[in-house]
C-alpha cells in the first residue's frame, strides 16, 4: 500500500483572520467607537438597544442605530481606517478606452478590468497588477500557452464553494492544545476584522497567560504589542497595519514572522 505523504507541521500563523461572526462582527462597533468613527452617544445607544448583539438586531431601535453606524463606517476605508477611501480594484464592466489601450499593448482581450483608482490610492497597485498580469509579455514569460488560461482577475467572485464552517475557533483550540505553535497577528487599523475581535476569541479559549501584554520593537521603536498564552499561542498587533498587515507594514511583519519562525520572543 502506497504511503501517504507526511507533512511535518510545526505550527501556523494567521493575520487579521475571519474566525467567528459572533466576535468578528460584534467587535466592529466598539472598534469604530475607538477609532472615532462613531460618537459616544451613538455607541451608548447601540449598547443600550442592541445589548451587545450587533449581528442580528432584535428590535427597531437597535436596527436604526446600526443603520447609522453602517452609514458612518461607509465613509472610510475599513481595511485601513487612516487611508483614503478609493475605488477598490475589483472587476467591473470594461470600457472602450481601456479596451483600446489593452489592444495597443498586446494584452489579452479584457472583460473584467478593475475600476481605476487615482495614483495616490493604495489600491492603484492592484490596478497595475491587473494590467501587468494580462500583458502578453508577462504571460509569455510565465510560459502560459495561448488559449489555455483566460483573463487574470485579482479577486474572482465566482469561487465555487459553500461556507459550511461558521466558526474556526474549535480548530484553533484543537491545533494549539495538540502542541502546534500559533502566531495570530492583527494590523491595528483594520476595521474589517478588528484586533479587538481577535483578542476576544483568543481569550475565549481560556488559556493562561505566559508572557503578559508588552510592546515588541524594531529599530528601537514599538512595532506593535504582544501577549503569549499557554499552548504556545502568541498574539501580536502590528502598529499602523491594516487588514492585510504585510502590505502596509512589510518590514515590521517580516521581522515579526522571522523571530517567530526562529522560535525567538517577538
Amino acid at each position: 500500500m502506497r504511503q501517504q505523504p507526511v507533512i511535518n507541521l510545526k505550527g501556523y500563523l494567521v493575520g487579521n483572520p475571519i474566525t467567528d461572526p459572533k466576535f468578528d462582527e460584534n467587535y466592529k462597533i466598539p472598534s469604530a467607537h475607538g477609532f472615532g468613527i462613531i460618537s459616544d452617544q451613538i455607541y451608548e445607544a447601540a449598547m443600550k438597544n442592541c445589548k451587545g448583539n450587533y449581528v442580528n438586531p432584535t428590535n427597531q431601535l437597535c436596527a436604526e442605530v446600526l443603520e447609522t453606524v453602517d452609514s458612518l463606517i461607509s465613509e472610510i476605508a475599513d481595511a485601513h481606517v487612516l487611508y483614503k477611501k478609493c475605488v477598490v480594484a475589483i472587476p467591473e464592466p470594461i470600457d472602450d478606452a481601456i479596451r483600446r489601450k489593452f489592444l495597443l499593448e498586446e494584452s489579452i482581450e479584457p472583460n473584467e478590468a478593475p475600476g481605476r483608482p487615482t495614483v495616490d490610492c493604495f489600491t492603484y497597485g492592484y490596478y497595475l497588477a491587473y494590467l501587468w498580469m494580462n500583458n502578453k509579455m508577462t504571460r509569455d514569460a510565465l510560459r502560459i500557452k495561448e488559449g489555455t488560461v483566460g483573463e487574470w482577475v485579482r479577486c474572482k467572485k465566482e469561487v465555487p464553494y459553500t461556507q459550511d464552517m461558521p466558526s474556526s475557533i474549535p480548530y484553533h483550540r484543537n491545533l494549539t492544545t495538540r502542541g502546534y505553535r500559533a502566531l495570530v497577528y492583527s494590523g491595528d487599523h483594520d476595521l474589517q476584522v478588528p484586533q479587538l475581535s481577535t483578542q476576544a476569541w483568543i481569550r475565549s479559549l481560556n488559556f493562561s497567560i505566559v508572557d503578559d501584554w508588552r510592546a515588541w520593537h524594531l529599530d528601537g521603536q514599538a512595532a506593535g504589542f504582544t501577549i503569549t498564552y499557554a499552548n504556545k499561542l502568541t498574539f501580536a498587533t502590528v502598529k499602523g497595519g491594516g487588514h492585510t498587515a504585510p502590505e502596509y507594514q512589510p518590514e515590521e511583519c517580516f521581522a515579526m514572522a522571522q523571530r517567530w519562525l526562529d522560535n525567538k520572543p517577538l
